[in-house]
């Protein structure tokens, strides 16, 4: 059974379901590079040290500060944040309902799995079923590790599961950046390549299996890691696409048609040359073959 991360209980009106939390990621099977002194591969430490003094700090000494201004720096012991919250630290406030395809993929943080503590099955299956029935998710607050964050709490198979979500104001918006608009002449871009680029799409489309996708990047190093070993030369990881950098434009429509013929079975045209249209300074164009 893994290790708990935090009890308490899911509470909307006057009901009160005992909880405990476990984060849904698996990080036993995880590859880690460790910070080494390339002249004897001795594992680098770092200390904790005083900013004013230099001397390291024994871990009993070092407590959590809230700077208040820049002169003035508050301790706060574990009590006193407990006296703050008050029963808010073992609560997951349930203030309100929505539709599950309210909530959007960038407003999930991370994944919690809620599991019955004793005396929680009846509640928890009740509200389980509710929330399926009805297709809602229920938004909450919950204080972890000192921070009150935001969390949806859906279902996920037979589970209660806790989304944290970030708070609006901890999101850029796409306005900040430089993204394409609506207009698609600005772009030159045909109703035509959309068409073709949406068959492929739908050539592409299957059914959301996720235990079908490996971590391709962890079995390539730990390949690697066999073979240095053993002393034995390295093959780099399978390229997934090939780079495009320093391209301009490229004829996006026959990459399409070339993908979809691909994908239903009949071999593309060998190509040996890539024409790639560019355009100068002066606004004239030129071509530029690519073998």
């Amino acid at each position: 059974m893994p290790r708990s991360n935090w009890k308490g209980f899911i509470s909307f009106g006057l009901v009160s379901i005992p909880v405990v939390l476990y984060t849904s990621e698996n990080t036993a099977d995880k590859i880690s590079f460790h910070e080494i002194d390339r002249r004897n591969n001795a594992r680098i430490k770092f200390k904790r040290v005083n900013a004013e003094n230099g001397k390291e700090v024994p871990w009993d000494d070092i407590v959590k500060g809230y700077e208040y201004s820049k002169d003035n720096i508050f301790v706060a012991g574990p009590d006193e944040l407990k006296q703050i919250a008050g029963e808010n630290t073992r609560a997951i406030a349930l203030e309100s309902f929505i539709n599950m395809e309210e909530i959007e993929f960038i407003d999930v943080g991370k994944t919690y799995y809620l599991v019955p503590d004793k005396h929680g099955d009846k509640g928890y299956v009740i509200l389980r079923e509710a929330l399926k029935k009805m297709n809602k998710v229920g938004i909450a607050k919950v204080i972890l590790s000192t921070k009150e964050h935001l969390a949806a709490l859906a279902v996920h198979d037979n589970a209660l599961v806790l989304y944290l979500l970030r708070y609006s104001a901890e999101i850029r918006k796409p306005e900040e950046f430089d993204i394409p608009g609506n207009d698609l002449k600005k772009y030159k871009v045909t109703s035509k390549e959309v068409d073709t680029a949406k068959k492929l799409i739908q050539s592409m489309t299957t059914t959301w299996k996720p235990e079908k996708y490996k971590d391709e990047f962890k079995i390539a190093v730990q390949k690697w890691a066999e073979k240095k070993a053993k002393q034995m030369p390295v093959t780099a990881m399978k390229q997934r696409a090939s780079a495009s950098s320093g391209r301009k434009e490229v004829n996006f429509i026959d990459l399409l048609k070339q993908s979809l013929k691909s994908k239903n079975g009949k071999k593309p045209k060998k190509q040996t040359k890539t024409q790639i249209h560019t355009r100068t300074k002066n606004g004239s164009s030129k071509h530029a073959t690519k073998h």
